[in-house]
């Protein structure tokens, strides 16, 4: 009988194309989606003195590349390399300033979107590689997919359950299969982020350090929203360009445009204190407006000596773009209010802004 078994691990390319099997990050995957290769294969179609109607006489490969998407819960490291889970994120963005609180130990990663995430100062040549070990009836080999890039992060809370990450990634080729990494380790369960240690926001927060690359947040006297779920989609426009440069696999990433939004099921009252999802309806409805919306992801799990493990999420301009109340003879109203980031070029200085808390001195 064949085994049923999948592990996937990333890395972090030095140059991209070149993979990276040794430093990786194990990942806990919620679904076993195997990465899609996307080959050009053309069937030969000129005339060679073939008699064309008895069919193709010939099949060309002109191209490859790699597509995947990986659901997973969110953990503030990744085992042996703890900072992998910090690089994912760090892709996505462009770049990353990194801290240490002198007073706790506890290290600090802000994120924010970068016009130019490949120049020399930030990303440069590197990129990923996502090691997906599969058995292949009863062996298990390596299948590492190199040149990885991250095009979307979309973050998923529900009440009762961890939260959870989707990254979708692309990248340029899936290289020789090779032996299994082996010995997989993952994150401690008390680095999970979930819905026990989920705080969300509104109005005002305070930033510390200087914009946008801030060392701390605090939400003492925002108002607190408390939704039945959240969903919080990132996108960047990436895509990968096939270039006449001798290469068969796209040698060349550009850039879209930054995007964000949001989604929160809530009950649809007006409470006399607290956030009103009514209020939220009202002034949708009044003509274009902004809000703000701030999570705070705290694991309570000690990152040092006195801060924590966390996850912030900045989101400080949202153009609200409605939700129609849902009605039921069988229970109470909802509603799902919507959300499009904007560029807050007064306090944040950013569209989006995270900020990844851990015991990693570099992602």
């Amino acid at each position: 009988m064949a085994r049923n078994l999948i592990y996937a691990a990333l890395g972090e390319e030095a140059e991209r194309g070149m993979k990276e099997s040794g430093t990786v990050g194990f990942l806990p995957l919620l679904s076993p989606v195997v990465p899609k290769s996307e080959f050009d294969d053309r069937k030969r179609k000129e005339w060679r003195g073939e008699e064309s109607a008895l069919g193709p006489h010939a099949v060309e490969r002109f191209s490859e590349r790699w597509s995947a998407s990986l659901d997973m819960p969110f953990f503030t490291e990744t085992s042996p390399a703890k900072g992998i889970i910090g690089t994912l994120l760090k892709h996505f963005f462009g770049k990353s300033a990194s801290g240490q609180n002198g007073s706790t130990g506890q290290y600090y990663h802000m994120m924010h979107p970068a016009a130019d995430p490949f120049s020399e100062s930030l990303l440069g040549q590197k990129a990923l590689t996502l090691n997906f070990n599969i058995n292949e009836g009863a062996n298990v080999r390596n299948w590492p997919f190199v040149g990885g890039r991250v095009k979307a992060l979309t973050f998923e809370q529900e009440a009762g359950q961890a939260l959870k990450l989707a990254a979708e990634l692309f990248g340029q080729r899936r290289d020789a299969d090779a032996a299994e990494l082996g010995s997989p380790i993952f994150a401690a369960e008390n680095l999970r982020c979930d819905y026990n240690n989920l705080l969300i926001s509104t109005g005002a927060i305070s930033r510390t350090g200087s914009a946008p690359d801030f060392t701390g947040f605090s939400a003492a006297g925002a108002t607190a929203v408390k939704p039945d779920k959240v969903s919080i989609k990132m996108e960047n426009g990436m895509e990968d360009a096939l270039r006449l440069s001798g290469a068969a696999y796209p040698d060349r990433t550009r850039m879209g445009e930054f995007k964000v939004s949001v989604e929160l099921a809530i009950d649809w009252e007006d409470p006399a204190n607290g956030f009103s999802s009514i209020a939220e309806f009202r002034d949708w409805a009044s003509g274009a407006g902004t809000t703000n919306l701030f999570f705070h992801w705290d694991t309570g799990t000690t990152a040092g000596s006195g801060g924590t493990h966390g996850l912030i999420i900045d989101l400080p301009r949202l153009h609200r773009t409605g939700g129609e109340p849902e009605y039921s003879r069988e229970k109470d109203p909802m509603i799902t209010l919507k959300y499009e980031g904007l560029f807050d070029g007064t306090d944040a200085k950013y569209m989006m802004g995270l900020m990844l808390m851990n015991t990693a001195s570099s992602i």
